[in-house]
């Protein structure tokens, strides 16, 4: 469930935990231009998009050297940390954030990210709580999968579903449809959840997760046609994926 939690990785500017102060700025940005520090952010945003958070975690070291006292640089320094399973100094950097922006919602989200890694689910449940205190925040979707995710893994399952429902709307993540299905299936919802994924393979007709899911649940309702023809599906999609394989095996080719 934990690789499902939505962190927020704003366009906007914010920072850091251990960074290193005696990381340069690269060659090719001048520390003396005022915008220095935004830049290098804008680099490390699209670092971290291209899945290296390793290079990214440098450009928010570096744009900590010109801005310490940034809460934009120090929040997504934690994001690069979080992406890297360093969720201890993630939680260091959202801290730092907060210290400096106490009102400062992305990055108390992604806190409550850090503390779901570290298994303080308490914690996480309490900070996610009070982003959805705040009414103006864009990314409520987001928070609301994060919570369902959490009473999901809880087993309660009802405050799962609420969430997960809020969560399972066209600016919230795919994600939050799979995890209602799973809900909904636990339920004995079969109905509920066939159209959740049904509505997530609309919104995201590229993924072969979604189709190996449904497919799954089809099968296990005696709707074995329908079942094959998303294994199918799935594997098209993605020949060479882990959920080709699945959709292979359960087709019986192996």
């Amino acid at each position: 469930m934990r690789r499902w939690l939505v962190i927020c990785l704003s366009v906007a500017l914010w920072g850091c935990a251990s960074s290193n102060p005696g990381t340069a700025p690269p060659p090719d940005v001048n520390p003396a231009d005022p915008l220095a520090a935004t830049t290098l952010m804008q680099q490390g945003q699209a670092l971290l998009a291209e899945g290296k958070a390793e290079a990214a975690l440098g450009k928010y070291k570096a744009a900590l050297k010109l801005q310490p006292n940034n809460p934009t640089a120090h929040n997504l320094h934690g994001l690069a940390l979080l992406r890297l399973r360093r969720p201890a100094e993630a939680l260091e950097s959202f801290n730092r954030a907060l210290a400096l922006a106490p009102t400062y919602s992305d990055a108390r989200n992604n806190r409550g990210v850090a503390y779901m890694q570290l298994g303080q689910v308490a914690m996480a449940e309490a900070d996610f709580l009070l982003v959805l205190g705040d009414k103006t925040y864009a990314n409520r979707a987001g928070v609301f999968y994060n919570l369902g995710s959490l009473y999901l893994g809880r087993g309660n399952l009802a405050a799962a579903e609420e969430n997960l429902r809020r969560a399972a709307v066209p600016a919230g993540p795919i994600e939050a449809y799979l995890a209602l299905a799973t809900v909904r299936e636990k339920l004995g919802r079969s109905e509920g959840a066939e159209a959740a994924l049904r509505d997530a393979m609309t919104r995201a007709p590229e993924r072969a997760d979604v189709p190996l899911q449904l497919g799954k649940l089809l099968e296990s309702l005696g709707r074995a046609e329908e079942a094959r023809a998303l294994y199918r599906k799935a594997i098209a999609l993605a020949p060479e994926s882990p959920e080709a394989a699945e959709a292979r095996q359960r087709l019986g080719g192996g």
